[in-house]
């Protein structure tokens, strides 16, 4: 017998046989926990391996405040498939227990996982931001506790990178201390056998220290830096204009347990090919440690960032006013950098977390855990329904083996069917049996 073919979409999108899944998602996001989580867990019940279901139940738990039944429900979820989502909520889980390293950790994975561009960067800033409080609370009881601390229990492998003294540069110039030592201590992280210190928690550690910035290079204070940084070794440099247009870069590296210093050779060369004088220093700081390099990392250290001069010299001065407390003005320079060069990768993610984090703070000028969250719920508005469309019609089919035969769902060929999913047209018939 031939019928016409009956539009799954108009099965799929009207509430007609609506999963229990969005059921629950819908109630969650309307505030009411308790039918949600009734429904999610009957969901749970007919198909205990939907990741979606038990994530909106970790949810909808932590909406309601329950973070411990939130918590073991979303690790039922990433156990079974592995979702930003999933991360993003763990994180703010632990977030609120005020276990820091484990919300970083989550809010990592789920930035790993790849979500859409607006989503990354608030999650990069409000990462941004947690890191620097987590930070500032070790700085303050490292402060407090410095009398305790004992170098022999600092890791050997261990190295921080501290701002470079630009301070003879012509004042235009100076940030370049700042740019090139960043990316000395990016290419160090990419020794495997080196920890390198965060330089955000070098920042401030040494703001809690009280330090002016001609002591951060300064041989005899940088045992009692490495000290409080936890690091066995400080790198430290100093940059001169040589000429017209080249820079000379010295550089030493001190070690924390008995203040020994190896200085490298002065590196110079022209300005305008700065990263050229910072792979040398990187080198040569890697020979003066004894470390010898595999091959992957020599060419992974070799890699450029940038060509342009305008644009590290734009990157270097958003880092300078990112020190000094001025967001908005780091923020242009960062996308000053990239817009100079657009496959700069760390000019435009500085760009996208700072600026997401300005136009996402409250106004106190903090980005809070309530702001990220509210700012999560409404990019998720919808996400995941598409996901479901395949798991629906198997749900149809399995609970029934048939599509109804209604003339609820017949509708004339060639109209097309819409939807807030989007437009679906099926023309012509299908030939099936009774």
């Amino acid at each position: 017998m031939i019928r016409t073919l009956l539009l799954l979409s108009v099965i799929l999108l009207t509430g007609c046989s609506q999963s229990l899944y969005l059921q629950g998602r819908r109630l969650t996001e309307q505030g009411e926990y308790d039918r949600a989580i009734a429904i999610l867990y009957d969901e749970i019940r007919v198909n205990p391996q939907s990741a979606d279901a038990w994530r909106e139940l970790g949810v909808a738990f932590y909406k309601k405040g329950d973070l411990t039944k939130a918590e073991d429900a979303l690790k039922q979820a990433n156990h079974i498939r592995p979702d930003s989502r999933t991360s993003l909520f763990s994180g703010m889980i632990h977030e609120r227990q005020h276990t820091y390293d484990l919300a970083i950790q989550s809010y990592t994975t789920a930035l790993n996982l790849e979500p859409d561009r607006g989503t990354r960067n608030l999650v990069r800033a409000h990462l941004d931001q947690l890191i620097e409080k987590k930070f500032r609370e070790e700085a303050l009881a490292v402060v407090a506790g410095e009398a305790q601390i004992k170098v022999d229990t600092i890791p050997q492998n261990t190295v921080a990178v501290v701002n470079f003294d630009g301070s003879n540069l012509p004042p235009k110039l100076a940030p370049l201390g700042l740019g090139l030592a960043e990316f000395t201590a990016i290419d160090l992280a990419k020794v495997n056998s080196l920890r390198v210190v965060d330089r955000m928690k070098i920042d401030i550690i040494l703001q809690e220290m009280k330090l002016g910035r001609s002591e951060y290079v300064d041989r005899s204070t940088a045992p009692r830096i490495g000290r409080m940084l936890g690091s066995r070794r400080i790198v430290t440099g100093s940059l001169l204009s040589v000429g017209a247009n080249a820079i000379r870069l010295d550089g030493a590296v001190v070690n924390t347990a008995d203040s020994r210093a190896q200085v490298t050779e002065p590196t110079e060369g022209d300005m305008r090919q700065f990263f050229r004088v910072q792979k040398e220093f990187v080198f040569k700081v890697i020979d003066e440690m004894g470390i010898e390099l595999t091959a992957a990392e020599r060419d992974s250290i070799l890699q450029i960032p940038t060509e342009s001069y305008l644009a590290f010299m734009a990157y270097c001065r958003g880092l300078d006013f990112r020190s000094r407390g001025m967001p908005q003005a780091a923020a242009r320079e960062f996308q000053q950098a990239a817009s100079e060069d657009r496959n700069f990768g760390e000019a435009g993610r500085q760009a996208g977390s700072l600026s997401a984090a300005l136009s996402a703070a409250g106004p106190g000028g903090e980005y809070s855990l309530d702001d990220f969250e509210g700012d999560m719920d409404t990019r998720a508005g919808g996400a995941g329904d598409d996901r479901e469309l395949a798991g629906r019609i198997t749900t149809v089919i399995d609970n029934s083996g048939v599509i109804p035969d209604s003339d609820i769902y017949r509708v004339p060929i060639d109209q097309p069917i819409v939807s807030r999913n989007g437009t679906v047209i099926i023309r012509g018939t299908f030939d099936v049996e009774n």
